[in-house]
């Protein structure tokens, strides 16, 4: 069942670009050490996929959203001599997908928490271990192949010429000077069960955005992605609001504070974070994008482990109420499908401007960068 130039791994990447990116170092080192292997990913969406078509010698394609979609692709790639299952894969999907893929060898992760036998007991199963990262998860599915990877490796995303000049088209549009440091705030994430728990207030961001411009003297470009268009708007509607009710407007705001709008190839908005002199935001795929662009990252953190998820080598830039319940997304320890403890009000608000400032001023010395 092997292809001409040694054996066929396969990885599925289907739950969004936060775990597409913390997959990429497992993908990457495999790719590294089995030269003669064919590594093929199979990615619901584009943007997931545009990680690993960054790599060279990774065959990619894209089976769209839905169990069924990925079942056909998988189909369609082939004889299977390993399936590679990425961090974390405690739905029953991922235990039929398993089973149905006919792979040779079937590697991925053992849980407490597991579906009837008959599902979780197909393949190879290492042990998922609390308090790693899920980037060192990814990378210990490898030692089942007999490799030792480098735990200490994070994802990478290169960029291209022509993400670098259509983010310079983009900053020239929304009126941000070329060359000057500017902050990039994200205020949204997904549509997920997690998004209400993981979204800081819009009066919030607008009192954040007000002590960045006063505190560092740099620009503002808040960030929107697909899935939240609007909370930009609403936040400068916000700051413009109560700089008019106090009388207490920041001097110079108005030129120095923007609105992008993210879409399309993911590779524009890898550009977009690598030009900025910070990143600071929801915990969301852009957060990790930052990072494999090489752009600190100040997150909040409210139901989600940061242990397991912040933006990789980050961690000293996580923002989280002090709550002993927090986090408490339970899946993929304790429930098979995503779900979490936590209710309204969402411990999120109790995160205040001056401790994501606090974060702000370790990553980025104040009296060294004003401009």
């Amino acid at each position: 069942m092997t292809s001409p130039n040694g054996a066929t791994f396969v990885i599925p990447i289907v739950a969004g670009i936060g775990n597409a990116l913390m997959a990429e170092p497992m993908v990457r080192q495999l790719r590294a050490a089995r030269k003669g292997s064919v590594i093929k990913v199979i990615a619901a969406t584009r943007p997931m996929a545009e990680p690993f078509q960054r790599l060279r010698g990774v065959d990619v394609s894209v089976s769209g959203k839905g169990a069924m979609k990925l079942f056909g692709a998988m189909r369609a790639a082939g004889p299977i001599d390993c399936l590679i299952v990425p961090f974390p894969s405690n739905r029953w999907q991922y235990n039929l997908l398993a089973r149905q893929s006919r792979a040779e060898q079937v590697i991925m992760h053992a849980y407490p928490a597991q579906h009837r036998a008959w599902l979780s007991s197909v393949g190879t199963r290492v042990e998922a271990k609390r308090g790693l990262h899920d980037v060192v998860q990814n990378l210990r599915l490898l030692e089942a192949l007999g490799l030792q990877p480098d735990t200490a490796a994070g994802p990478r995303f290169e960029l291209s010429r022509n993400d670098t000049d259509a983010a310079a088209d983009l900053f020239r549009a929304s009126g941000i000077e070329d060359r000057r440091p500017f902050i990039a705030v994200h205020a949204g994430s997904a549509r997920t069960i997690l998004a209400a728990a993981k979204r800081w207030p819009a009066a919030k961001y607008a009192a954040l955005v007000r002590a960045l411009l006063e505190q560092t003297g740099m620009a503002v470009a808040l960030l929107e992605g697909p899935d939240e268009r609007g909370v930009a708007r609403e936040i400068v509607d916000q700051f413009s609001a109560v700089s008019a009710l106090t009388g207490a407007p920041v001097a110079g705001a108005a030129p120095r504070l923007h609105c992008l709008e993210l879409a399309g190839s993911l590779g524009v908005a890898g550009a977009v974070l690598q030009r900025a002199r910070l990143y600071v935001g929801t915990d969301s795929g852009l957060a990790h994008l930052a990072a494999a662009v090489g752009t600190r990252a100040v997150t909040l953190f409210a139901p989600a482990d940061p242990q397991r998820v912040c933006p990789f080598g980050n961690h000293d830039l996580v923002v989280r109420p002090a709550k002993d319940c927090s986090p408490c997304f339970m899946y993929p320890w304790e429930s098979t499908k995503p779900k979490m403890r936590c209710c309204e009000p969402y411990c999120i608000n109790e995160i205040s401007v001056e401790m994501v400032m606090e974060k702000v001023r370790l990553a980025m010395p104040l009296h060294a960068e004003r401009v």
